[in-house]
């Protein structure tokens, strides 16, 4: 049968083929000797972790040979993606892990729905249907082989009582069938198949890693920011004004995270971070959005001073001053290695719901091997479609200055986070940001402030939780939590100027 159904059946332990596998003497009265391709170890180890349930997707060895994909994502080539140890790092994009996708239902369902929502679940459901269509190809195998070995054969256990003429044309039809016919109704839809998968694997699964990952980041943004190193805290602020764009403001997060001095950051362009194997059309992406001015989003892979390569999650953003100029660009950076560190932790990425109770059941089936966000910093215009499916959760910033916390700068989707209907910026530039906050809350606690303040002072980031009124919140009469992070950003002499306010609706509780 089909090569992946094979591997796959073989992997849930199918009594049915092991029969085939194990009863090789029945080819002496006519069947086809087997042709299984055992798994790799690796596909093996790997497909171990999480079990599929019956009817995975089907693929065939053809689309084990891995193609770059175009520009749609950014991945190393294979050889660079190791740590300071010298052990592998995670591949979001190895040819293995992209089958195991395919095969696995978690996985499968949320690439489908990924796909649906972008007009192109053809490819996925084509799939689906061809992996029926071989698995009954499978089931009409196995039959054959239960009806030859126990009733038909010569020496069969319960051979029926018939002539001996007919149970020799029913062995040569079984012959026919098996050596002729079936692999012949296998090979239909096996070039589609390639083709189908090799669309997928360049053009949108690149988008639904780095989507996933994205809501990922988004649920540990409320939840648990250690989960990630830099989430909420990694920022520099890039000046578009002097030439190179360079970096004139970082967070101490953004030292700990690359591992290189402040001086040596500031100022600087923030290319410093690639390295040989840095995908560039993802910088020439990144590029090209910044002179659009546009909000984009790239899974890098980026170099610490150290040389370690770590996967980056980096989201830039244009902000603008109280005329509406552009002022500044924001870059937040999220070290997603310190997290995803194996195949199996990608896995369990790229198998998170967009809803809670789904995470939940997921969580469940991978726990127990019986089975195989939430909008962080949004996608940008060119990704985003009415017809996808993404939560409330949005994510905005604000730029205080330090000394005296007055609102000096904004990203363009702050208006739309907390529904202010008049659009300008003079509706919070120039305030200070805990009366801008007051005036959308019932009650701004004291100690929240205080709190706030105190962390400040010191220099040092910090995390509260806030309940505002938003266009959707007061259509139900009541108020939605959010989650803010204050994180100072410093000059090259280390001296606090501003502070990103990051603000995140609370949707994982």
């Amino acid at each position: 049968m089909s090569l992946v159904t094979r591997e796959m059946a073989a992997q849930n332990g199918n009594h049915n083929h092991n029969n085939i596998n194990n009863n090789n003497h029945i080819n002496g009265d006519g069947l086809a000797p087997n042709g299984n391709r055992r798994l790799s170890n690796d596909e093996a180890n790997l497909n171990n972790q999480i079990t599929p349930r019956d009817g995975p997707f089907a693929g065939d060895d053809s689309s084990r040979d891995y193609n770059a994909p175009p520009s749609s994502f950014s991945m190393p080539k294979q050889t660079a993606a190791v740590d300071r140890g010298g052990n592998p790092l995670a591949d979001f994009f190895s040819s293995e892990v992209f089958q195991i996708v395919l095969h696995n239902p978690a996985t499968a369902h949320r690439l489908l729905k990924f796909s649906q929502a972008r007009m192109c679940g053809e490819n996925m459901e084509f799939l689906e249907k061809v992996d029926r269509y071989n698995h009954l190809l499978d089931e009409m195998a196995t039959v054959m082989t239960d009806l030859h070995y126990n009733f038909t054969a010569v020496e069969a256990p319960k051979q029926i009582g018939i002539q001996t003429t007919l149970l020799r044309k029913i062995n040569a039809d079984i012959k026919t069938a098996t050596t002729s016919t079936l692999p012949s109704m296998e090979n239909i839809f096996s070039h589609a198949q390639e083709n189908v998968e090799s669309i997928l694997r360049t053009a949108i699964y690149p988008r639904f890693v780095k989507y996933q990952i994205t809501n990922s980041a988004s649920k540990a943004l409320a939840t648990d920011r250690q989960k990630y190193q830099g989430l909420g805290d990694c920022f520099c602020l890039t000046d578009p004004a002097k030439a190179d764009n360079p970096i004139v403001y970082a967070s101490d997060g953004f030292v700990t995270v690359t591992g290189y001095s402040r001086a040596e950051v500031v100022p600087r362009n923030c290319r410093f971070l690639q390295g040989n194997y840095t995908d560039r059309s993802a910088t020439q992406r990144l590029k090209a959005s910044i002179d659009a001015r546009e909000e984009t989003v790239e899974l890098l892979l980026n170099y610490r001073k150290n040389g370690e390569p770590f996967w980056n999650l980096l989201y830039v953003a244009p902000l603008f001053d109280a005329n509406g100029k552009l002022a500044f660009y924001i870059g937040g950076q999220i070290n997603c290695s310190t997290t995803i560190r194996s195949n199996t932790d990608v896995l369990r990425i790229l198998s998170m719901s967009d809803e809670p109770e789904d995470d939940i059941e997921t969580t469940r089936s991978l726990n127990d091997t019986r089975s195989i966000k939430r909008k962080f910093f949004g996608f940008g215009k060119k990704e985003s479609t009415p017809n996808l499916p993404v939560s409330g959760k949005k994510i905005e910033y604000l730029v205080i200055s330090y000394d005296s916390f007055v609102i000096r700068y904004y990203s363009a989707g702050m208006a739309d986070v907390l529904g202010i209907t008049n659009r300008t910026s003079q509706d919070f530039v120039g305030n200070n940001v805990f009366k801008f906050l007051g005036q959308h809350t019932a009650n701004l606690p004291r100690e929240f402030k205080s709190k706030v303040k105190a962390a400040l002072r010191t220099g040092s980031a910090i995390s509260a939780s806030i309940d505002l009124f938003t266009l959707k919140s007061l259509a139900r009469q009541g108020d939605d939590k959010f989650y803010t992070h204050w994180t100072p950003c410093k000059d090259e002499k280390g001296v606090v100027k501003y502070v990103v306010v990051t603000l995140s609706s609370a949707m994982y509780e």
